[in-house]
C-alpha cells in the first residue's frame, strides 16, 4: 500500500459547472479521487501498467477533506478504478467517514467477487453514505471472463447481484461488447440485464488500449488506429456481424436501457 497527498483540488474553478455534472439516474455528482491503480490484471484496462501493479492511495484524511470542499454537493462520486482494493484500508475508511460526521451519498467502484466476499464492507459503507455501486461484470459468459482474465464468473456476477438487491443499494452495471457478438448474444445480454433488474446498465464496445495485454491479442483485426474513436463506443476491429447490423443492435440496447432508467427515475429531478 503506498499513501500519497497533494495540494487540494482547485473545485473553485469548476464550481459555475457543477449544476453540469450529473450521474444518469443518480443526480449532482461532485467527484473525488481516494485511490488510483488496481490489485487486478483485467487485459482490457490500462491501469496496472500504468501504476506498474501498485494500489496507490490518498490518505484518508485527504479525502475526507475532499469530501467537505465539496459542501454544495450532496452526491460524492468517487472516480477510483476500484475504491475497495485494500479490504482493511476500505473498513477504515469508512469508519473514519462516519466518525467525520460527514453525511453525503457516496457512489464507489466495487468487484462482484469483493460483495461476494466481503459483504461486511457494503454493510459498513451503507452507514458511512454508499448509494450506488459501480459494478464491473464485463459478460455473461465465463469463457469471455477468462479471456479478459477478470478473475471472477457469471455465478459470482448473479451471487453479488442478489446480495445488493438486498441491501437496496442502487447498481451501475459496467458490460463489454465482445466484436464477435452474434444477434442472439445482444439478446442474451438484454435478457440477463432485465432478468436481473440492473438499475443501470452501461455496455461499451471491447476496445483494444495500447499497452494493454487485449491489444496484444487483437492488434491485427484493428481497423481503426486513430485514437480519436477509442471512445468505448466504436469498433476499432473488425465485427462478426457487418458494421451497420453491429451498431444498429448496439443502438438497439442503448434505447431501452435508457427507457428503463427514465421510467424508473425518481422525481427529485435527477433528469438533468
Amino acid at each position: 500500500m503506498i499513501w500519497w497527498t497533494h495540494a487540494p483540488p482547485r473545485y473553485d474553478l469548476v464550481e459555475r459547472y457543477r449544476d453540469t455534472y450529473v450521474m444518469g439516474g443518480i443526480g449532482k455528482a461532485g467527484f473525488v479521487v481516494t485511490a488510483f491503480g488496481c490489485v487486478h490484471a483485467c487485459s482490457f484496462c490500462a491501469i496496472p501498467a500504468i501504476t506498474g501493479g501498485r494500489y496507490l492511495t490518498h490518505s484518508i484524511e485527504s479525502s475526507i477533506d475532499n469530501m467537505k470542499r465539496l459542501d454544495s454537493t450532496p452526491l460524492i462520486r468517487f472516480v477510483d478504478a476500484n475504491t475497495f482494493g485494500k479490504i482493511p484500508l476500505a473498513k477504515q475508511f469508512a469508519r473514519a467517514i462516519i466518525e467525520s460526521g460527514v453525511k453525503k451519498k457516496i457512489v464507489a467502484d466495487v468487484r462482484a467477487d469483493t460483495v461476494v466476499n466481503h459483504p461486511e464492507v457494503i454493510e459498513l459503507w451503507q452507514k458511512a453514505g454508499l448509494e450506488a455501486v459501480v459494478v464491473g461484470f464485463e459478460e455473461i459468459d465465463d469463457q469471455r471472463l477468462r479471456l479478459f482474465n477478470k478473475q471472477s464468473s457469471v455465478q459470482t456476477n448473479i451471487k453479488a447481484l442478489n446480495l445488493l438487491k438486498e441491501t437496496g443499494l442502487k447498481v451501475i452495471g459496467d458490460f463489454i461488447i465482445s466484436p464477435d457478438y452474434e444477434r442472439q448474444d445482444f439478446k442474451a445480454l438484454e435478457t440477463f440485464i432485465n432478468t436481473h433488474d440492473i438499475g443501470l446498465p452501461v455496455p461499451s464496445i471491447l476496445t483494444p488500449i495500447p499497452g494493454t495485454p487485449l491489444h496484444q491479442v487483437m492488434k491485427d483485426k484493428i481497423e481503426i488506429s486513430d485514437l480519436s474513436y477509442y471512445t468505448f463506443s466504436n469498433a476499432v476491429t473488425e465485427t462478426r456481424l457487418e458494421k451497420e447490423e453491429f451498431y444498429s443492435l448496439y443502438a438497439d440496447l442503448f434505447k431501452k436501457f435508457h427507457k428503463h432508467l427514465t421510467h424508473n427515475r425518481s422525481p427529485q429531478g435527477d433528469s438533468q
